[in-house]
């Protein structure tokens, strides 16, 4: 599987320069996903890093080599984040609440009734699937408390 995927890309010859696709990734991730969010920012950021997944498919490469590939590598890198941050948009969209350092601007509040519970994903194919894990409310060690999490301040 791995010496496939090393192959798929290295003759690679689509349109979309590597470097391309990944400044699409970047610029939708700081524009659509960022600390500061809203439920519109959010669908767009959805929509916008679908076509950058979908762009992964036409990326080229011009070095075959594999000595010094930097070109190979960088996609390589891409293609591990690419998974990433798709889960990562869709994750903060269906998180409505603000928590930690996110700020959800429609969902100011942090929900710790529907919310207190960490977001599992499965990344296959551009599609994302989203499941969930309760949080822990103890700790390991006798030799500390549990710290109850307390609302953001500033």
């Amino acid at each position: 599987m791995a010496l496939t995927r090393l192959d798929r890309f290295r003759y690679a010859k689509g349109d979309a320069p590597t470097a391309q696709v990944r400044l699409a990734m970047q610029r939708t991730m700081q524009a659509n996903c960022g600390v500061f969010r809203t439920t519109e920012v959010l669908d767009e950021g959805k929509r916008k890093i679908d076509a950058v997944y979908q762009s992964m498919a036409d990326i080229g490469i011009t070095d075959r080599g594999l000595v010094w590939n930097t070109d190979l590598i960088e996609t390589l890198e891409l293609d591990n984040m690419i998974g990433q941050a798709v889960s990562t948009v869709y994750s903060a969209s269906n998180r409505q609440e603000s928590r930690g350092a996110h700020m959800h601007e429609d969902h100011a509040k942090r929900d710790d009734e529907t919310w207190m519970k960490h977001t599992i994903t499965w990344f296959k194919d551009g599609a994302v699937t989203l499941d969930y894990r309760p949080v822990h409310t103890y700790t390991l060690s006798s030799d500390v408390e549990y710290i109850k999490p307390k609302a953001r301040v500033y």
